[in-house]
This record gives C-alpha cells, sequence and structure tokens, in this order.
C-alpha cells in the first residue's frame, strides 16, 4: 500500500502540447474606427473580435465605409468573417448595402484586397434600381467591372436602369 502511495504522489512528466490556434487578443462588444486627415475612412463594429499569430475573426460585425470619390456610403454585415493577409472569408455569408440602393448577398465568399475580386460559392442576390438578380456562384472583378456566374435569373427595369448610375464607376462591361 506504502508503494502505491508513493507512486501516486511522485510527480509524472507530462507532455504540453503546443496549442495551434490559440487567440493571443480577443475584444468583445468593440467599436473601432480608421480616420484620415479629412475624416472617418472606416467604422468596425462587432460583438467578438479574436487576433491569432496569423489571422483576425470578428463575429455579428458591420464595417461601415464612405467612398469619397463616389460619395457613397457603403456596408458589410455578417456573422463572421476571417481576415488573412489579403484575403476576408465569409464562411456564414455577408451582405452589402450602399447608400445608392444597391445591395449584395451572397452565402459563402472571398474578397481578396489586393487584386479586388469577389469569389462566391452558392446562391447570391443582388438588386438595385436596375432591377434583381440571383444565381449561385458568383465571380466579380472590381477593377475590369466584370461579374459572372452560373443559374442567373434577372429581373431588369429598363426605366431604372436609364436614370440609375453605374454601381462602379469603370465598369467596363457586365457578364453574366
Amino acid at each position: 500500500m506504502g508503494a502505491l502511495i508513493v507512486f501516486f504522489l511522485q510527480p509524472h512528466p507530462t507532455s504540453l502540447s503546443p496549442v495551434k490556434n490559440f487567440a493571443k487578443i480577443e475584444v468583445r462588444g468593440f467599436e473601432a474606427f480608421q480616420t484620415n486627415p479629412e475624416g472617418t475612412d472606416l467604422s468596425i463594429r462587432g460583438t467578438r473580435a479574436l487576433q491569432y499569430s496569423d489571422h483576425e475573426v470578428l463575429y455579428d460585425f458591420t464595417l461601415s465605409k464612405y467612398d469619397p470619390q463616389d460619395k457613397v456610403q457603403e456596408q458589410a454585415r455578417g456573422e463572421v468573417m476571417v481576415h488573412k493577409k489579403e484575403l476576408y472569408s465569409f464562411p456564414k455569408g455577408v451582405l452589402y448595402t450602399t447608400s445608392s440602393g444597391q445591395s449584395f448577398w451572397s452565402q459563402y465568399g472571398v474578397y481578396d484586397h489586393k487584386k479586388q475580386t469577389f469569389q462566391g460559392r452558392g446562391p447570391f442576390r443582388m438588386s438595385g434600381p436596375e432591377g434583381d438578380v440571383n444565381g449561385e456562384d458568383i465571380s466579380y472583378n472590381h477593377a475590369d467591372g466584370l461579374l459572372h456566374a452560373k443559374h442567373v435569373h434577372a429581373l431588369i427595369d429598363l426605366q431604372g436602369a436609364k436614370q440609375s448610375k453605374p454601381h462602379v464607376p469603370n465598369a467596363k462591361g457586365l457578364k453574366l
């Protein structure tokens, strides 16, 4: 019995496995602003933000930005956003709206900030003064102004299209 007590009381080496996905910083219920001499560039709100060694994750987020060139307020909202290098992933979807009356929702997507491209998977919806577009697997290149998608269904308001300004000022064409 004494040997068992001595055995259990002796310290045993334990292996500490390194935690691979440990958040360095966690913030809850936050609002952050990015400014320049002319005003606020970007406003970010969310219920939770985590910073890891190589990426950040935002939960229940709202990103708001004013584009002074187009004089349009832009807003993106969603449940989860993962930012890693130049890529912004939206694994649970993203809703993008503008003050000019346009909106875009995708079930899943990745925005490449450097290339200015959005690659979506699954259903998407777009609405604006020109009409409504539904489809799947959207691919959008902002620099070229080109949009590609599968299974597209569009209702176009020709009168609204004549009166509205193009969403993308440098749009070179719309390809579905």
